[in-house]
């Protein structure tokens, strides 16, 4: 009369180790992340003209950074000329200050 009963707690001890699984696995945060959550950086948008706000924006240095690294420690603006062909590369016309 019990004999379909036997096996219960089997089925039961099956199911709850099954439950303790799944849950573990639904609940691990991945690697390297506090909240489990992996979030990129958004990319930056730059502007393509051949200004030099463009243009440090697009070599991630700031706009005095690239004056100074394109134009030396004294400029203090520059303006596009034109494209040098043979280097591939543009051709800046860089102000800077002169005192006496």
């Amino acid at each position: 009369m019990f004999e379909h009963r036997k096996y219960h707690w089997l089925y039961f001890l099956a199911g709850l180790l099954l439950a303790i699984v799944i849950g573990t696995l639904l609940g691990c945060e991945q690697a390297g992340t506090a909240t489990g959550v992996l979030k990129e950086e958004p990319p930056i948008a730059c502007c393509m003209a051949f200004i030099p706000s463009c243009m440090a924006c697009q070599d991630g240095v700031p706009e005095d950074v690239w004056l100074e690294d394109t134009c030396g420690e004294d400029a203090i603006s520059a303006e596009y000329a034109y494209w040098d062909e043979d280097n591939n590369k543009p051709i800046w016309l860089c102000g800077a200050v002169i005192i006496n």
